[in-house]
């Protein structure tokens, strides 16, 4: 929100999609659709109007248009769905619920102004996997996640370590590139299940969703993942530079500028981008649907630099790349400078060569 003395230029806002169910039924092998579950609608449809009314109206006119404003969306159906909920008072009524891919896409390209579908940002998980797999088959804090709820889990029942050590080999993860995201898997089949599955849930499987609740397991799983550099560089490089050519195109004051960016994604591209920006504490971050993370630039009066800031779901965060007394706020010139050094010297080719080859070798910052 813009302050006194101060002119909004350009907002972006990352959010991870609504909630969803769970992808897979560890007992009975079933797999489900990746779709938005029936209560994450009323929440995103919420999430939505309150950044409208909190940003849209801090420009002159409203910036929902084919110059002011852009959306990159990732391809899934609840991705889509979740920016079109957000958007729901700005777009046509229609039944999105019932919607195919296929239609919601379409519904999405025509009547989102410069929609745009990147792969190249957010299929980014599938070259970085590899090199995922091979930095967490090696990190401590990584095989400390999986002893840790071991050892919970034996000081109440040995049944529940065997249930829990079974889920762990389960088939399902056989091959499987996101094989390192196990724990966020198991997570999400104890906790994201519909009403009619969770009551057959054993006590057992009860304690291993209490304990790894407790522990924070899904959390520490997710900023395990892209905690080493390489990783994270891999995974948000192409996010990064596309935030890098916006706000490139507002200092330049480029005809095609935008007002508001909105990027529909998932949650590791909001941890990668606190990644990035060398955010250290995360207690305050629980990484749940919803999610957002604003990137505000603005202008003070009477001052030709511009500034940005960062919120998280609302809540101003510190910058610590950023060099002046008040945290909350830092130089642009200091987050393009960043990019340029680190982030541009590299080719979209030169990530996947580097992530194919599965290396440890450093490869991040310089060439």
């Amino acid at each position: 929100m813009s302050k006194d003395g101060e002119e909004i230029l350009q907002v972006f806002s990352i959010f991870r999609h609504g909630k969803r169910d769970a992808f897979i039924n560890l007992e009975t092998n079933e797999e489900y659709p990746g779709d938005l579950s029936e209560g994450a609608i009323i929440n995103t449809i919420n999430r939505g109007r309150n950044f409208i009314k909190k940003y849209f109206s801090k420009f002159p006119s409203s910036p929902f248009n084919q110059k002011d404003f852009k959306c990159i969306i990732s391809n899934s159906i609840r991705t889509i769905k979740s920016i079109i909920y957000r958007l729901t008072d700005l777009l046509p009524k229609a039944d999105i619920k019932s919607m195919t891919m296929e239609e919601v896409k379409e519904f999405s390209i025509k009547n989102i102004p410069n929609t745009v579908y990147d792969d190249k940002i957010f299929l980014s998980y599938v070259y970085t996997d590899p090199i995922v797999n091979n930095f967490c088959n090696s990190a401590p804090n990584y095989q400390n996640l999986f002893t840790e709820i071991e050892v919970e889990l034996s000081k109440k029942s040995p049944k529940a370590v065997e249930i829990f050590k079974r889920y762990l080999v389960h088939p399902y993860f056989h091959g499987k590139p996101y094989e390192h995201l196990k724990i966020s898997f198991i997570w999400d089949f104890l906790n994201l299940q519909k009403p009619e599955i969770e009551k057959t849930f054993s006590d057992d499987q009860k304690l291993i969703r209490e304990v790894m609740t407790k522990l924070n397991s899904n959390k520490k799983m997710l900023e395990v993942n892209l905690s080493n550099k390489n990783c994270n560089f891999c995974f948000c490089h192409q996010l990064i530079c596309s935030y890098y050519n916006e706000i490139d195109k507002l200092r330049k004051n480029a005809d095609d500028k935008k007002k508001i960016i909105l990027l529909s994604a998932h949650d590791l591209y909001l941890n990668s981008l606190l990644n990035f920006f060398e955010v250290k504490d995360r207690s305050k971050f629980k990484y749940y649907f919803d999610d957002e993370i604003n990137l505000i630039i603005f202008r003070k009066k009477g001052d030709k630099k511009l500034y940005f800031r960062l919120e998280y779901n609302d809540e101003e965060i510190d910058i610590p790349m950023s060099n002046l007394k008040n945290k909350k706020e830092c130089e642009l010139d200091a987050l393009m400078n960043k990019i340029e050094k680190e982030y541009l010297i590299y080719t979209y080719n030169d990530i996947i060569d580097f992530c194919n080859n599965k290396t440890t070798k450093e490869f991040y910052p310089s060439k």
